[in-house]
């Protein structure tokens, strides 16, 4: 399964096509209008883009879309409600650990994937209220069922402080997307590479944060070298320090 959106749309397209030719064209158009997006940014996208990208008239854009924002709206929705949620939930029957670090990989994986459509998810949360609201919504709605998930695993916990650790750790995770890929932050990004930390390294660190936060009494979980060289000693253990043949992690 694709993590690609705009390559989820064109193979559905392509398997799926609607009937009524007018459907297909709305759907070319969507198409078009998430690759300028994930190109050029909302801000400097135009009408004529996405109609030149979709090879049909500018007229043709104006029957399905009132305007750019509309059209925007309706692929970044898509995005929000039906891509990324199908993606994001973990396989039954694993750990908690597994869970988060499931989560965690795969969230980063799909940014990575459609950095310029996340981009542009802030870019127009900027300018239209009801998106900025629909994607807090999405949001909550995730943070509820970690919540959700911990509590019917650890007994005498109210619900309002374990959400919000939830929420400042999901903070946490949307900041290293907008440093490590949405808006790269050089001194960040350079320290990774520095560090041999790849995106799957980087979410396995942050999930033994969450999991020392939110299961505070689980053992250390089996993990890659690389990564106990930077957060095995969340659990306790031994100083930081590098993996043979790596600079020493020092604070």
């Amino acid at each position: 399964m694709t993590l690609s959106f705009i390559d989820h749309l064109e193979i559905r397209l392509r398997e799926d096509p609607p009937k009524q030719k007018g459907q297909r064209t709305r759907e070319r158009l969507k198409i078009a209008t998430a690759k300028v997006l994930e190109q050029k940014g909302y801000h400097a996208m135009r009408v004529t883009d996405v109609t030149e990208t979709a090879q049909v008239a500018e007229g043709s854009f104006y029957v399905y879309f009132k305007d750019k924002t509309e059209a925007a709206l309706t692929v970044l929705t898509s995005l929000l409600e039906d891509f990324f949620p199908i993606h994001i939930d973990p396989p039954r029957e694993r750990s908690a650990f597994e869970s988060i670090r499931f989560a965690n990989r795969r969230w980063l994986a799909l940014c990575r994937a459609n950095p310029g459509l996340v981009r542009c998810i802030l870019q127009l949360g900027d300018q239209a209220p009801e998106f900025a609201r629909l994607a807090q919504q999405t949001n909550s709605a995730w943070y509820r069922r970690v919540t959700a998930s911990v509590l019917r695993h650890r007994e005498g916990l109210s619900d309002g402080p374990v959400m919000l650790m939830v929420q400042l750790l999901g903070a946490m995770m949307d900041e290293v997307v907008r440093k490590l890929i949405v808006y790269p932050d050089p001194d960040f990004v350079q320290l990774t590479d520095r560090l041999g930390a790849g995106d799957d390294v980087v979410a396995d660190a942050a999930s033994v944060i969450w999991l020392r936060v939110l299961y505070p009494d689980a053992a250390m979980p089996d993990l890659p070298a690389d990564v106990k060289a930077l957060s095995g000693w969340v659990f306790g253990g031994s100083p930081l320090e590098g993996s043979a043949g790596r600079e020493p992690i020092s604070l």
